[in-house]
């Protein structure tokens, strides 16, 4: 046996290693909640911050374990304890589940690794009740064995969280089931909670009062797992339904066009090829507009303060199938197509990103490129450019790719790696930036603005006014809306739910369209 004093000791008897056994059991199967509070905490750090934010994090909870190990079973004996960490994890869960469902936008500036670590050390002291006190029981008193016992969840929980954190970029449905575990590990604390406990008729406790009949506690836990998603859900929606007024588009600015009309070049790209620098340069040199996310934003802002704060939450990421059928997310689509023909109908404009080459296919005055570059090209201008990790570069690559064409393929139905969606695809490799803008210049300077191309281009953002106006609009909730050119005019069409609701579009479609003739070709569920 070695005498470690205050620490304990170390025997090497079948007693000793049993003990020794039960608290590697007890921290592999406790480690799972404590690790998905984690990967949610620091999801929203960039990936070469993700490690230091998990070991930080754990580490200092750990640490903070060990000293409030040798109160806890006093502790959980008295009334309100566990039924006050509960309460603290549904709103963890709440609170990581709005930061962490898909609907980050990409130039979000993300959490600090201190902000992590202190969401990961609330949330895990809170939810480590049973882990600190399974370990001081498995420990007999030893102090070493109770140090070793909750030393070792660190590895364990940082291995399962980094793991974790990585898949939910991967597979944003785990968020959902990560949010679903918190709230359940939430209501089994105030469940089991000795207040709560005597507050239930003996008929719902077991025999010794000491705890909630199974059917009773997994109910309970069923309803709080359902219960975060929901609150989630609904606080995210606050700002719309108690600002719908605000919200609602009644009429958009119409911009002026120039003097003289003149081309249009949109810019589709890979992350890190060197698009935005191309379309900056090629503004310059033409002596165009240069738009991008941030002025279509700023357009966007000036329908209402709620639109600027969807868009922001909303724009180039591939939303779930619940925001997709959401109210607002149909409102942020129809404006940010609106602004983006707004802005074409300007001429003279270099549009970056969010689908222009999508809307403006028919326009024959517009020059719809998309640049491409190698992979290891992309991540050493992002590692020059951002001053990360090659690892991070990569990840960054990839992420925000998926992300935009996940995004395009839910607003357009069409793929953002199709050549046969431009007009030309630009791959730098071998063409220098200077030689794509040459060429982009010359092309531009070649194309004819002809009358029935513009006109074609007045239709088509009118046709995107009306849309916008409707789908903004807190009164009506369509399941399909449609605002098409139709010869000189327009054509609506979609699927409204009674005679009266369709009366009341088609009255504010004509509204809308002011002197065009609009056909309504709408359609009741009987």
């Amino acid at each position: 046996m070695i005498d470690l004093g205050f620490f304990g000791h170390i025997e090497f008897t079948w007693h000793f290693l049993t003990a020794v056994i039960s608290i590697v059991i007890i921290d592999l199967i406790l480690a799972g909640d404590n690790a998905v509070v984690i990967a949610m905490a620091v999801r929203s750090l960039p990936q070469d911050q993700r490690k230091k934010g998990i070991i930080f994090g754990a580490g200092a909870a750990v640490l903070l374990r060990v000293v409030l190990t040798f109160f806890v079973a006093q502790l959980l004996q008295l009334h309100y304890v566990k039924l006050a960490g509960g309460a603290l994890i549904l709103w963890i869960a709440v609170k990581l589940f709005m930061e962490g469902a898909p609907d980050e936008e990409q130039d979000r500036n993300a959490a600090t690794i201190w902000q992590a670590v202190k969401i990961i050390v609330i949330a895990d002291i809170s939810m480590s009740l049973d882990n600190m006190l399974a370990v001081g029981g498995a420990s007999h008193g030893n102090i070493f064995l109770l140090i070793f016992g909750l030393g070792l969840s660190i590895p364990f929980i940082v291995l399962t969280s980094n793991l974790l954190s990585m898949l939910m970029d991967k597979y944003p449905v785990i968020i959902y089931i990560g949010a679903a575990i918190l709230g359940k590990v939430g209501g089994e604390m105030m469940i089991t909670d000795p207040f709560t406990l005597k507050l239930l008729p003996a008929s719902l406790v077991s025999a010794d009062s000491l705890h909630p009949l199974p059917l009773l506690k997994y109910s309970i836990e069923a309803f709080f797992a359902i219960g975060v998603i929901v609150a989630g859900k609904l606080w995210m929606r606050m700002s719309a339904d108690t600002e719908e007024k605000e919200g609602h588009v009644t009429k958009t600015e119409e911009k002026t066009p120039v003097t003289e009309p003149r081309p249009i070049l949109t810019i589709s790209r890979q992350y890190g090829s060197g698009g935005r620098e191309i379309g900056k340069a090629a503004a310059k040199e033409l002596g165009y507009a240069y738009v991008d996310h941030n002025v279509i934003l700023d357009d966007i802002r000036k329908d209402g303060s709620n639109w600027k704060q969807w868009a922001k939450n909303l724009d180039e990421h591939s939303p779930t199938v619940w925001e997709k059928n959401d109210w607002s997310y149909r409102g942020f689509a129809a404006l940010l197509q609106l602004h983006i023909l707004e802005r074409a109908l300007q001429g003279g404009v270099v549009i970056v990103g969010r689908g222009a080459n999508f809307l403006l296919k028919d326009v024959a005055h517009a020059y719809r490129i998309r640049v491409e570059a190698p992979l290891e090209t992309r991540i050493d201008r992002i590692i020059r450019r951002e001053s990360v990790s090659h690892e991070t570069a990569r990840w960054m690559c990839e992420k925000t790719d998926l992300e935009r064409s996940g995004f395009l393929q839910a607003l357009y139905g069409r793929r953002l790696d199709d050549p046969a969606e431009y007009d030309r695809v630009i791959t730098l490799d071998g063409l220098t930036e200077d030689a794509a803008v040459k060429e982009i210049v010359e092309t531009l300077s070649a194309l004819p603005v002809t009358t029935e191309s513009m006109e074609r281009l007045k239709l088509l953002t009118a046709a995107a006014r009306v849309r916008a106006g409707i789908a903004t609009n807190p009164k009506f909730f369509i399941p399909t809306l449609d605002v098409l050119p139709e010869g000189s005019g327009l054509v609506l069409r979609g699927m409204t739910h009674t005679p009266e609701e369709n009366r009341s579009i088609e009255d504010e479609a004509r509204r809308l369209a002011g002197d065009l003739t609009i056909r309504c070709d709408l359609h009741f569920r009987k």
